[in-house]
């Protein structure tokens, strides 16, 4: 049988899914299907993940055809969506990205098996019939490469370590970049715990395609299960730099920045927060510790400005946990900076005032030890002690203020509560 008459075939017997959050280009694609023969009954379209994961789940969906970025996370968290919700076992099922430049095209060949093939903007009738007429004979008809690697993972399955890395073998000199038949031989020795030689094959895959997304995944956890941070913190970089980010992934990767101190990065990944469409409670509050933890660095190397710029990003976008508003004043006050600290008192949510961090903040900035109203900072300190609020800053800032005033005796308890609570900060003494 010939392609032509095998995609007919198969457009006759296959629902397509379109995804695509603009609805002139959803529709100009649908007008395509149709063109090729699909039946407009046979034809779904979805602007967002949230629609298209509706539709997967009431329909038999065969192709699917996504643009690079999707309302809610990509066209790669959707193909992964589709495969593991909408079985995983069907061979024929048909994955094709629609890409708009080379960088994106770039990306779309490395992740092998995630994407079955890619369409480049603008796309005539031609062109999606071409790559139709490829993508779909491949699924029918796979080539000696993938028959190889579809024997071998069959093995791995089963098991049967020794037959899959044979299988894998026998499948390199069929493809002149056979990184997919690597990452396998990889996956294979590291199932048979032999780590250094499955990285020695993730890197060889990588040789071929520097940035192919399986080879950067296993490598990333194996180094990960060794605890090497640093080596695991570059790969998943890497990856964060050329595959669209989504909120666990980049969570992961805030996470192992924190670790690793790389706080040199942390901007990148607030831009790259900022333009995700869904971001959870989890993600911001990644975000907001690691942008504060940077900030805080930055504050310690001298470099207040960039400390500044980080801090007002997260004022803008993570105000809603209010800890990070009292840890940025507390750091401010604690450098001397109680007036840069002041402006963020109005970034409280509403209804916050009478929470602990609202309290904590107030107090620091008010008797932050600039002002002559010592026995405001006893009394508002004691009140706080008082209410079992026990900071470190605070009763810093009120035993400081008890000694100055000569009462001694009275501070001596909260000195011995605060060294208590705090052995690792310097002692304080009960003289000045």
């Amino acid at each position: 049988m010939d392609k032509k008459q095998l995609l007919q075939d198969y457009l006759t017997q296959h629902a397509v899914l379109i995804v695509d959050k603009n609805t002139s280009s959803r529709n100009r694609l649908l007008k395509v299907m149709v063109d090729l023969g699909v039946k407009r009954h046979m034809i779904h379209t979805a602007g967002s993940m949230v629609e298209a994961e509706t539709i997967i789940k009431e329909n038999s969906v065969g192709l699917v055809l996504s643009d690079y970025f999707v309302a809610g996370g990509s066209g790669f968290d959707l193909f992964k969506m589709v495969r593991t919700s909408h079985n995983p076992e069907n061979k024929k099922l048909c994955l094709i990205l629609v890409t708009s430049n080379i960088s994106q095209t770039a990306v779309a060949k490395a992740a092998e098996e995630d994407v079955d093939s890619f369409i480049i903007k603008p796309y005539t009738l031609q062109s999606i019939q071409e790559n139709l007429l490829s993508t779909v004979s491949s699924k029918i008809q796979p080539s000696p490469y993938i028959v190889k690697i579809e024997e071998g993972k069959e093995a791995l399955a089963r098991a049967d370590y020794r037959h899959a890395i044979s299988c894998f073998e026998a499948a390199l000199p069929l493809h002149p970049r056979p990184s997919l038949a690597l990452f396998y031989m990889g996956q294979t020795q590291y199932l048979m715990s032999e780590q250094q030689q499955a990285v020695g094959k993730y890197n060889k895959g990588l040789s071929y395609n520097s940035i192919h997304f399986k080879c950067l995944i296993g490598l990333y956890e194996i180094f990960m299960k060794e605890k090497k941070f640093q080596e695991a913190y570059q790969v998943v970089k890497k990856v964060a730099k050329y595959f669209p980010a989504n909120p666990d992934r980049l969570t992961q990767i805030i996470r192992l920045a924190i670790v690793t101190q790389n706080y040199e990065d942390m901007e990148s990944y607030y831009e790259i927060f900022t333009q995700l469409d869904e971001r959870n409670a989890e993600l911001i509050n990644y975000i907001g510790a690691g942008l504060f933890v940077a900030g805080k660095w930055y504050m310690l190397e001298g470099q207040s400005p960039k400390a500044l710029s980080l801090f007002e990003k997260i004022a803008v976008s993570c105000s809603e946990f209010s800890k990070f508003l009292r840890a940025i004043i507390t750091t401010l006050v604690e450098h001397q900076r109680a007036s840069d600290a002041e402006k963020y008192m109005s970034r409280f949510p509403a209804g916050s005032m009478d929470g602990e961090d609202y309290m904590v903040s107030d107090y620091l900035i008010r008797y932050d030890g600039k002002t002559g109203d010592i026995g405001g900072a006893i009394k508002k300190g004691i009140e706080l002690y008082n209410r079992n609020i026990r900071d470190y800053m605070c009763l810093k800032v009120m035993v400081e203020a008890m000694i100055k005033e000569g009462m001694t005796d009275k501070a001596s308890p909260y000195i011995q509560e605060l060294n208590r609570l705090y052995p690792d900060r310097a002692r304080i003494q009960a003289v000045s």
